[in-house]
């Protein structure tokens, strides 16, 4: 797990982390995540592939979510967004490129 704490900035790749929390800012490519938990006070800007995502903050940029994307009432996304499930709660915001991709079987 990899937490990148309120007013702490991180730039990079990051690669095969299981679970990634975001309470400050990332910009980032990330590959091959578990999660990606980006909490009301944090931003990401980059690419992102994950199994899973839970959006409080904002997001900018190309998500695959290969599970479950789910949007909190103050979650902002914006750019390209590839989703098998998804849930967004009132006042959530979602805006881009939007489209479904078929869930990955368990291996």
């Amino acid at each position: 797990m990899l937490t990148v704490g309120s007013g702490i900035s991180v730039c990079g790749e990051i690669s095969a982390c299981d679970t990634l929390v975001v309470e400050g800012r990332v910009e980032a490519n990330m590959t091959a995540g578990r999660s990606l938990d980006i909490a009301r006070t944090g931003a990401y800007a980059g690419n992102a592939d994950v199994e899973n995502a839970v959006i409080a903050g904002e997001f900018e940029g190309e998500l695959v979510v290969r599970g479950r994307l789910r949007i909190a009432a103050t979650g902002r996304v914006k750019g390209s967004v590839r989703y098998s499930k998804l849930e967004i709660e009132t006042g959530g915001e979602l805006n881009g490129d939007v489209s479904v991709v078929a869930a990955v079987a368990a291996a």
